[in-house]
């Protein structure tokens, strides 16, 4: 009986050290925790003046933490019954398992948070935009990371706006604007300063707009320009875009122009607004003029038919150049309409 018994303590054993070592996170975890260790161990060189790889201890905490982030999905250690059979979740009908190195990896994470907007500091300075990025990504992020449960940190929405600003700027360095405009579009929300947010999205929209517009990408331009007007809803530049890329893609005026009165509406200052309203009813005067049944008309006649729209385009146009005098379409226009208009 005794053997018996010896001999099923050890399937326990056995059954539970097979289990243990199938945690699949267990390489992973170890490969992150000496990654951590490397960090800290050249902290503590700092704080003893002595030198260190300022860019490996920076790229250590960073492959640490996406070890971790691998690691934590996978940390199930399979719970047995002392025979070694798989415990049951007598409610899932699940072999039941427990987690083996995700507190570890919490407090791990957690407990480097500022660690994270120091190293971003660090990398800009040596103008590793795209690392630096990450690191201030990752700070921003970890306040609401469900993964921390209680351990969160706190951090007030001022940093955040402040520091997504500042990991967007460092992906516009780094050449990735697609990321760099989600980030600002995060840093706007979280009320970092609107003009120097704006501008940067606005800037970074006319590029994509622009290069779509070439690729004739229209469904795609529209999805940036929903975005944009969703999350900047004051301003006109988007509402523009949007009229460009309709007569782009109908090549029809007239199915944009309600996006451009409202874009002069919006921005009286927006020069090519108003310079594309002019252009509207300048077109439509001079198609008049041009119309097959129109050409035998007098110059009297053909006058109540196009002068009151040239009156409508001469306001605006007298404005486009007003704010742009190097638009000489604008100028051209102005003064065909100026010349209708005298005679």
């Amino acid at each position: 009986m005794k053997k018996i018994a010896l001999f099923l303590a050890c399937s326990s054993l056995v059954g539970f050290n097979m289990a243990a070592a199938d945690n699949p996170a267990e390489p992973v975890y170890k490969e992150g925790k000496e990654k951590f260790d490397m960090y800290d161990d050249a902290q503590a060189k700092l704080i003893m003046q002595q030198p260190i790889d300022t860019i490996a201890t920076g790229q250590a905490l960073l492959d640490g933490y996406d070890l971790f982030m691998k690691a934590l999905p996978l940390d199930t250690v399979l719970e047995v019954n002392k025979d070694g059979s798989p415990k049951i979740d007598k409610k899932t009908g699940k072999q039941k398992y427990k987690t083996k190195y995700s507190k570890d990896i919490v407090n791990k994470v957690a407990g480097h948070h500022n660690d994270f907007a120091v190293v971003g500091s660090m990398f800009n300075d040596l103008h590793q935009y795209a690392l630096a990025a990450k690191a201030w990504g990752i700070y921003v992020s970890l306040p609401e990371a469900e993964f921390l449960g209680d351990k969160k940190p706190e951090l007030p929405d001022s940093t955040v706006a402040l520091f997504s600003y500042y990991q967007g700027v460092m992906l516009f360095q780094a050449k990735e604007n697609e990321k760099a405009l989600d980030v600002f579009y995060k840093a706007l929300k979280k009320g970092y300063d609107y003009k120097e947010s704006t501008d940067m999205i606005k800037y970074l929209v006319s590029i994509n707009v622009d290069k779509l517009l070439q690729e004739k990408k229209y469904d795609e331009c529209d999805n940036i320009l929903n975005t944009a007007m969703q999350n900047c809803p004051n301003e006109a530049i988007f509402i523009l875009f949007k009229g460009i890329l309709v007569e782009s893609k109908t090549e029809d005026i007239e199915q944009a122009i309600k996006y451009y009165k409202e874009a002069a509406e919006k921005d009286p200052t927006l020069a090519l607004a108003q310079y594309h309203v002019g252009r509207y009813y300048n077109n439509k005067a001079v198609n008049i003029m041009n119309a097959e049944e129109n050409l035998n008309l007098t110059d009297e006649e053909l006058g109540k038919l196009i002068d009151p729209i040239c009156l409508e385009a001469k306001p605006y146009l007298e404005k486009a150049v007003e704010l742009d005098p190097a638009n000489s379409e604008a100028q051209r226009m102005l003064n065909w309409v100026n010349d209708r208009l005298k005679k």
